[in-house]
């Protein structure tokens, strides 16, 4: 910052910004989808990214230049609008659905309980799925639509507002909020692994996480008269808690560990201490209490749950040589794509090693005692915030261990948000330093260099955390649209099928779609023929007409061409394979509306 107005120049830096910023979206506006993208970034206009590019530019520059409040607020404003505008291009292009997964799934449940087919305690987690059909009866919305508002911008809208508040409150300083807002625009607890900007119920929960977190900091500094549970902040902070359970168990399970260590943490301090900045404190053990009770409540009283923790703890005993398989057969994909670990790595993790690095540091620091011990909120915070990640670290270990596929990518995500919050306060460590005036008379180098870097940083992390914040053949993943031919060419295929064929596709099959369609408990008691059914890539590519004793249904769709064949390069299913559908006399095309197409398979019993 290097004044206390607002100069001309500074006005119209951010001025240009808004004005590419409305170009940009008026661009991705008027250039809806036309069918499946394989890559959201190439189908994207050019103009959409050079408009998001000047207008970060300009507010990230006013952040760090300007001594004007109103500036900084709008700077704020303007770099929020720019990433949000990139995390919902798939609203703003006007998909019909975005998450071709696990979030088709969430429709399905979602269209349940509006149809008031189940009730909503019937699902662990359906904070999402309310919150996207009270918005549907808001706005008149479809839920396709309302799903996809919750998943883009309402979550991340709240991780934006969040971790600036929670980063600029522990910090007390005025580097803090810009700091934490430039650190939440990098969307660092997103590994697009195991967490996307899908409707994913991890995913919105850990978004949540950081707004959970500043109301515990608030309560924790606030005035210790009155019980804990009925003080404004701390009643704040015992709902947010337990909100948390409707949105994912999972993630408050993860939570209640992190506020186990806290418990534990100011009981010693308290014995070996008897007094400090910790052990003035408000305790948060009651809060803890009230939440777990909530956690064990809810879950206890779900199969999903009971199931899931059982497995975890089968797979713990048992763990051997299968962990880790599913990583490594990844491996042996990206290795025949031409790819490889160390290359995804870093498109995926490079930023986020950043911040280890400074978290790590940071914490080391603190834990020798080299902080200025005046920052004793700050300092606290960090001590609060390191405990806590022990716990949260050890749960991510059993879960690797326990060989339960790429959840404990899931239990990183949690991890990142507090690693990211103690990186973003060493950030503000640094640049607190450069208002030090003596600093300046030792260095050979100027203060407004030192900011121009910072500014040349935060955009190079920004690129790299934005390229990737929706999956592309950029880290070897498909896009995860969902065309309305899809939809539709579903619906046709379900209401004249004849009950008794399976319906296949290729991978793991239809079922989401099914999901979708029919709702996910309904189709699971109607046991619909060929649910969870796919075909190989063996099958598919080699003896597809020769397998199958009875006939089988098969969807195709351009989705799965531009896939396995434009993106995966024909490593399980090939350009013949797909040719050989139309050319084949035992395989009959009986559906095609120009983006998906069904065929029926003539099973070799009908030869007898």
């Amino acid at each position: 910052m290097t004044g206390d107005s607002t100069t001309p120049t500074e006005l119209g830096v951010l001025t240009v910004g808004f004005l590419a910023f409305t170009v940009a979206v008026v661009a991705a506006y008027t250039t809806p989808a036309a069918g499946y993208e394989l890559s959201i970034y190439r189908a994207t206009p050019v103009v959409f990214w050079i408009g998001i590019g000047i207008g970060l530019l300009a507010a990230v520059t006013a952040l760090f230049v300007s001594g004007s409040g109103r500036l900084i607020d709008a700077a704020m404003v303007l770099a929020a609008f720019c990433v949000l505008a990139v995390v919902a291009i798939p609203v703003l292009r006007s998909y019909a659905y975005y998450g071709a997964g696990d979030s088709l799934s969430h429709l399905g449940w979602a269209r349940e309980i509006r149809g008031g087919v189940i009730q909503p305690q019937e699902v662990l987690y359906p904070g999402d799925h309310l919150i996207a059909i009270t918005l549907s009866s808001l706005t008149g919305l479809d839920l396709a639509g309302t799903l996809q508002i919750v998943a883009t911008l309402l979550f991340p809208l709240v991780y934006l507002l969040a971790m600036p508040l929670c980063v600029g409150y522990i910090t007390n300083s005025r580097w803090g909020a810009t700091v934490g807002f430039c650190t939440a625009l990098l969307l660092i607890p997103i590994n697009k692994i195991s967490l996307h900007v899908v409707i994913h119920p991890s995913s919105q929960a850990i978004l949540f996480v950081p707004f959970v977190l500043f109301l515990l900091f608030r309560y924790l500094y606030s005035d210790g008269d009155g019980f804990g549970l009925t003080t404004p902040m701390g009643a704040a902070f015992t709902l947010a808690a337990v909100a948390l359970v409707f949105i994912h168990p999972q993630e408050t399970m993860t939570f209640l560990t992190f506020l186990v260590a806290l418990v534990v943490l100011q009981f010693v301090i308290r014995r070996s201490e008897g007094d400090g900045p910790i052990a003035r404190h408000r305790g948060v053990g009651v809060h803890t209490l009230v939440v777990g009770a909530a956690f064990f409540a809810w879950t206890l009283g779900q199969d999903r749950a009971v199931s899931r923790f059982e497995g975890v703890i089968e797979g713990f005993t048992t763990s051997g040589a299968t962990t880790g398989t599913e990583t490594a057969e990844r491996g042996t994909s990206l290795v025949a794509l031409g790819g490889s670990f160390e290359e995804l790595f870093v498109k995926l993790f490079a930023v986020s090693l950043v911040f280890c690095l400074l978290a790590g540091g940071l914490m080391l620091l603190n834990f020798s005692g080299k902080l200025d011990a005046r920052k004793s909120r700050r300092n606290a915070a960090i001590t609060y915030l390191t405990a806590g990640l022990v716990p949260v670290s050890m749960l991510f270990v059993v879960i690797f261990l326990a060989n339960q596929g790429d959840h404990y990518f899931r239990f990183l995500g949690t991890i990142m948000v507090l690693v990211t919050v103690v990186g973003a306060v060493s950030l503000t460590v640094l640049l607190d330093r450069l208002d030090t005036p003596e600093l300046w008379t030792d260095v050979s180098v100027s203060r407004s260099q030192v900011v121009g870097a910072v500014v040349v940083v935060i955009m190079l992390m920004l690129a790299a955390q934005l390229v990737v914040v929706h999956q592309a053949p950029y880290m070897y993943q498909p896009n995860k649209q969902v065309t309305a031919s899809d939809f539709t060419g579903h619906e046709v295929a379900i209401e004249y099928h004849d009950d008794e064929t399976e319906l296949l596709g290729l991978r793991s099959g239809q079922r989401r779609y099914l999901d979708a369609h029919f709702g996910r408990e309904t189709t699971r008691e109607m046991d619909f023929p060929g649910y969870g059914e796919g075909v190989t890539g063996e099958v598919f590519s080699t003896n597809l007409t020769t397998h199958y004793e009875d006939d089988r249904y098969l969807v195709i769709a351009d989705r799965d061409e531009d896939r396995e064949i434009t993106l995966y390069d024909e490593l399980r299913y090939t350009a013949d394979g797909f040719e050989r559908l139309d050319r084949d006399h035992r395989v009959n095309r009986v559906q095609d509306n120009g983006n998906l197409r069904l065929y029926r398979i003539s099973g070799t019993a009908s030869d007898a």
